[in-house]
């Protein structure tokens, strides 16, 4: 009986590690910078509450393409709760090259940076093949001081 439930356990730890969902297994693969490239991107405003707040931080969007390199889902691996939802927004209007694992990976960075600006928005900036810059400037407290 002992034999019998030590092999149970074994057989059940052995199928947990293997997803039973080809969907998940891709999923999980790990994508090579090299299979990314943006071919058509969207720009995108610093998310006003976050703006306001003074919150910075990134997001880890992955995307599921079509055979024509158009964003069909995109999901958010990790991230700041106050962009999040601009991300999913923003990404699901670029285009990528296709590859063959139909997916790509895009950090969002979002930072104020400091000094003094002239205008209150901000300003996008696509690094390298995956990595979105959005900057804004901070909130000045007395407008007349900026002059």
């Amino acid at each position: 009986m002992k034999k019998y439930v030590i092999g149970a356990v074994l057989t059940l730890a052995l199928l947990s590690t293997f997803p039973s969902d080809p969907a998940t297994a891709q999923q999980d693969k790990t994508i090579s910078d090299g299979d990314i490239e943006v071919l058509a991107f969207e720009n995108m405003f610093y998310p006003p509450l976050a703006w306001t707040a003074r919150i910075e931080g990134t997001v880890t969007v992955r995307v599921k393409l079509d055979n024509r390199g158009r964003v069909t889902d995109a999901s958010v691996i990790s991230g700041h709760e106050q962009f999040t939802a601009s991300c999913l927004e923003n990404v699901k209007k670029w285009l990528f090259r296709p590859n063959a694992s139909n997916t790509a990976v895009v950090v969002y960075n979002f930072r104020i940076i400091p000094g003094r600006c002239n205008s209150a928005s901000s300003m996008f900036v696509l690094q390298g093949k995956n990595l979105a810059t959005v900057l804004a400037c901070p909130l000045n407290p007395n407008p007349s001081s900026a002059q």
